[in-house]
């Protein structure tokens, strides 16, 4: 006779993924879904979650400012409670920036050009000035690490005058079209470098043995459906002329659409979505513009068409889509006070397929084209150059002129005098070659003391650079000076108004300073002048750009003289609303400190649609005694706008972020206090060096975060700290601490999964077998903390980690829809389902979420709906082996006991000798029933005493007994699925709370019995 016993199995161990299903203790489960605990041994309802105002577009990210929440994509959007919808903010970009040397030698580079193929090796042409000569090359490298593939290869047959190369990526080749002279006559010629084996190189072929060529450029081309379209300008005024090259090198006949003009600069684009190749070009003897619009069989479509009535054109660009071509152009307005200061600017003009040509659009001023024009998602872009002298700088704009990020701040090459280098866009990302100034001389801004002269001359040697832009990225934020910081192309700041660079791009240069003898009560002394830009935020707090070089000037007029300043305006900027403000000081020799001189009740303002403003200044040193002061005196630091950052966080009170250019590179705020904005500063930055400890290179830095009086540094498979405190304002008395190594092979990359609670930092870890997450431990530990959970992350990405106030819970949402739920208290593991969150954040206090159909979600308590869908309770143990793995037992039933809350039923299903499909199941109905004599609860509300009818009622235990149909087996396994049946008559309710399962069974066997037909070697 068997003997009958029992095991309990309580609900307190929670998920187990990492072990064989198989093997997996008794009271673990497989599955566990939309359970919390918050009593040990109980599995509890989850909150539902209630539907918030629908958002507009397809935001990707979502965070809190002041309280407010707020949604980000390509706008930002805040969520008005009392006015019950999302309120827009304004426009904003995420965007994430890489770069990669790719020349790097003792000799200038002039000019480049890039194309990139699907095996991801890059070629690179480029003219290099070594003293008064030029010669032409290309190289060929891997373009995500850098690694040279091709040594750099002359262009032997390039004319030494108008080289100047272009490179194509057509099927599989770069193809390199260049000028090449033959005794008095230019050609235009090509050579194809083979993507494959890049070692094989065509022999140079002749595209146009008629061809006149110039520096800007006088030919262009672009790949459409497998050929490569190329216009240029023929010889001996013969006009514009036409051919297209195939995937096989087999050129077609040349056409000539426009006999009429020549040409010093081309653009070659394709309309893909109506199979169109625009040629847009510039007539410098005519000073005018064309285009003309033919098919892929170069016949006819648009005849040339003027475009620019007249003017001087520097450089030319253009795309198109939908049948309209939008061309851009580079023109020059030098500053009305000085010809000798070139301000350079672009304008737009468009024409349609039909010859209806617009109106001409002044896009940006004060820059450059520094690319050729691309097309993501319907928008167009290009590069643009800020020539100056000690801030030269690139900025990524789209066809309104916004900037979108920013690019090698005061290591830009300046205006492009020859041919503009391509955007190789790929999705959502393009790369673009630009040259970057890798060798300054630094100068000295106040050598002449105690007011300062500048050192005149900087001497810089060009290098090439790959810009990569990801248009499809989400940015991360941190809350700090009452405003909220967001990474993309540059740093944002969002002061609850409008989103805007933080601080400002440049600082104001080229400020000129002329006297009179009459009209002022200046006495006769020296003064220097200093210009900032200053604005102030919807918060109050007043933000100043870093003073312009020093500017001296002398008066002679016997006490009557007056100073006129000139002064370029902030033309690249987004706080246009509210307009900065142009603040000028004054030193003289009399009063050797600088006191602002223009007027704060009336103060000079900013005007982005024209390029200067002029002040006279009258007022004696007397008179501006009481004015504020120039605030880098006593040697603070100035502050300058901050670059792109890859990820930004807090320590120390200050913001911290990691540079995009230099991932090595840290900068860090000031000490941020009441009434003061983020200011930081290049002087402000902490150099991490890739190698750290005795482990070789550990990488770029990828993400930070606090953690009591430390920073945490994550690299991809290394972890270090730094601590201390930082410097004053003036630089000095720094404490900060070098970085530590923390001893571990782990890192992070994902920010956003980065969570901390009282055990320490959670985050997720990219191994070799898929994502992890782990525990940073505040001793400095490390510890797999999500073991039981890796099924679920190992395929899958973090979205957003919370830890949730007044529970012990850390949510993660991952990129699958699942929600992870770790409860550190019982260091249990569970799973929301029916919550596919892309991002979340904490607002009211309560777990909020928004989904990729652009739906916001707030957790909702006693509430058990996700919308309009019920919350249900589900678990599957672990499989139930009582005697052993392959122990044979006689199962007879199992209790099931609970607690009822609300109307509900359960579905139990038995799976048998590890066969997970169910061969039983059962359904487990119940009766509503009104609450207990004396109850203080009906589905979880509170009633008044006696409201019940009939007076009294059930026990609100659950208990059932589930009798199983095939008692003899190895193991078994049970699953418990709650059903919501709309018969109820109300909403879905929290249901019910279970507190274990009883077994009764009786062991057999240690082992089971098999048949021989599974039995195998020696005697049967």
């Amino acid at each position: 006779m068997l003997q009958k016993q029992n095991t309990n199995i309580n609900f307190a161990q929670g998920l187990d993924t990492k072990t064989d299903p198989w093997q997996v203790p008794v009271g673990k489960f497989l599955s566990l879904e939309n359970t919390i605990f918050t009593k040990g041994g109980l599995l509890q309802k989850r909150n539902g979650y209630a539907g918030l105002p629908m958002l507009s577009g397809s935001p990707n990210y979502v965070t809190t400012f002041n309280g407010d929440l707020t949604a980000i994509g390509t706008n930002l959007q805040a969520l008005s409670a009392g006015y019950g919808s999302w309120v827009s903010r304004g426009n904003i970009q995420p965007l994430s920036l890489s770069t990669l040397p790719l020349i790097r030698n003792n000799l200038n580079q002039t000019q480049c050009d890039s194309s990139i193929a699907s095996n991801n090796l890059v070629c690179t042409v480029y003219a290099e000035l070594n003293n008064s000569t030029t010669t032409y090359k290309y190289v060929v490298a891997d373009s995500v690490t850098g690694q040279n593939i091709i040594s750099p290869v002359t262009i032997s047959s390039a004319d030494a005058t108008y080289g100047y190369p272009r490179v194509f990526l057509l099927g599989q080749y770069f193809i390199i079209v260049y000028t090449n002279k033959v005794v008095s006559t230019y050609h235009l010629k090509y050579i194809a470098v083979s993507t494959v084996n890049p070692v094989i190189a065509t022999a140079a072929a002749d595209i146009s043995t008629s061809y006149a060529p110039a520096s800007t450029g006088a030919f262009d081309g672009a790949v459409f459906n497998s050929s490569l379209y190329i216009a240029w300008n023929g010889a001996s005024t013969s006009g514009i002329k036409v051919t297209s090259l195939n995937a096989q090198l087999v050129l077609t006949s040349v056409v000539n659409p426009d006999p009429s003009h020549v040409a010093t600069m081309v653009s070659v684009t394709a309309d893909s979505q109506n199979a169109v190749i625009w040629v847009s070009y510039y007539d410098a003897g005519g000073s005018t513009g064309y285009t003309f619009a033919i098919n892929p069989q170069l016949h006819s479509i648009l005849a040339a068409t003027q475009i620019i009535p007249s003017g001087t054109i520097l450089n030319i660009t253009s795309s198109a889509q939908s049948g309209v071509n939008t061309i851009f152009y580079e023109v020059s307005n030098n500053y009305a006070y000085d010809s000798g200061i070139p301000s350079h600017y672009i304008k737009s003009i468009t024409c349609s397929q039909a010859g209806s040509v617009g109106s001409a659009v002044t896009v940006s001023r004060s820059v450059g084209l520094a690319s050729k024009s691309f097309i993501i998602s319907g928008v167009i872009y290009f590069l643009v150059a800020y020539q100056s002298p000690y801030q030269p700088t690139y900025f990524l704009v789209d066809l309104l002129g916004n900037v979108i990020a920013k690019l090698a701040y005061e290591n830009g090459g300046g205006y492009l005098t020859h041919i503009l280098p391509s955007g190789i866009v790929s999705g959502s990302t393009v790369q673009i070659p630009y040259l970057y100034k890798d060798l300054i001389q630094a100068v000295n801004k106040n050598t002449d003391v105690p007011a300062g002269s500048q050192v005149n001359g900087i001497y810089s040697q060009t290098g090439i650079n790959l810009a990569s832009f990801n248009l499809s990225t989400r940015v991360i934020s941190a809350e700090i000076g009452n405003n909220l910081n967001l990474t993309g192309g540059f740093l944002w700041s969002y002061d609850g108004y409008t989103p805007v660079e933080q601080n400002f791009f440049v600082y104001p240069d080229s400020i000129e300073v002329g006297t009179s003898t009459s009209g002022g009560s200046l006495s006769d002394q020296i003064y220097y002048y200093q210009v900032t830009y200053e604005w102030t935020d919807n918060q109050g707090n007043a933000f100043r750009s870093a003073p312009s070089i020093p500017v001296k000037v002398t008066t002679t007029g016997g006490n009557t003289s007056s100073n006129t300043v000139h002064i370029p305006t902030l033309r690249l900027t987004y706080k246009t609303a509210n307009p900065v403000k142009i603040v000028i000081y004054r030193w003289s020799a009399g009063q050797q400190v600088y006191y602002q001189v223009t007027s704060i009740v009336a103060p000079l303002l900013n005007d982005t649609t024209t390029d200067a403003v002029s002040f006279v200044d009258t007022l004696a040193d007397a008179s501006i005694l009481a004015n504020n002061i120039l605030y880098t005196t006593g040697g603070v630091v100035e502050d300058i706008g901050p670059p792109s950052f890859s990820s930004v966080f807090l320590f120390d009170d200050r913001l911290w972020g990691i540079t995009s250019e230099d991932p090595n590179l840290l900068w860090y705020s000031k000490e941020v206090i009441e009434a003061t904005p983020v200011e930081m500063s290049d002087l402000f930055t902490m150099y991490i060096a890739p190698s750290l400890g005795a482990q070789g290179p550990s990488g770029n830095l990828l993400c930070g975060f606090p953690m009591d009086d430390k920073a945490i540094l994550f690299k991809k498979s290394s972890l270090a700290y730094f601590n201390g405190t930082g410097p004053d304002n003036t630089g000095a008395n720094s404490q900060y601490s070098p970085p530590y190594l923390i001893t571990s092979t782990l890192g992070c990359s994902n920010q956003s999964s980065i969570v901390f609670q009282p055990n320490g930092l959670m985050f997720e870890f990219a191994s070799e077998a898929g994502n992890q997450i782990w525990l940073l431990g505040r001793d400095l530990s490390t510890q797999y903390i999500g073991a039981a959970v890796e099924s679920f992350t190992q395929n899958a990405t973090i979205q957003s980690a919370v830890n949730i106030p007044g529970t012990n819970q850390v949510r993660f949402t991952l990129s699958s829809g699942v929600t992870l739920m770790y409860d550190y208290y019982y260091s249990q593991w569970g799973t929301f389902v029916n919550v596919p969150a892309i991002s979340s954040t904490l607002y009211q206090g309560l777990h909020t979420f928004i989904n990729s159909s652009g739906q916001a979600f707030q957790e909702s308590p006693g509430t058990y709906l996700d919308g309009s869908n019920p919350v249900l309770i589900s678990f599957k143990t672990s499989w139930l082996n009582l005697a052993g793995l392959q122990g044979y037992i006689r199962s007879y039933w199992f209790y099931l006991l609970g607690k009822y809350l609300s109307p509900h039923k359960l579905s139990c299903a038995i799976a048998y000798d590890y066969n997970p499909a169910p061969t039983q199941t059962s359904l487990i109905s119940l009766e509503n029933f009104s609450p207990a004599y004396g109850s203080a609860e009906s589905n979880g509300q509170e009633v008044v005493y006696g409201q019940a009818s009939p007076y009294g009622g059930a026990s609100d235990v659950e208990n059932w007994r589930i009798f199983l149909d095939r008692q003899r087996c190895s193991a078994f396994q049970i699953t418990v699925q709650e059903v919501y049946d709309s018969s109820f008559g109300i909403p879905a309710g929290a249901g019910l709370t279970l507190s274990g399962i009883n077994l009764v069974y009786a062991a057999k066997k240690g082992w089971r019995p098999i048949s021989a037909a599974n039995s195998v070697g020696g005697q049967q």
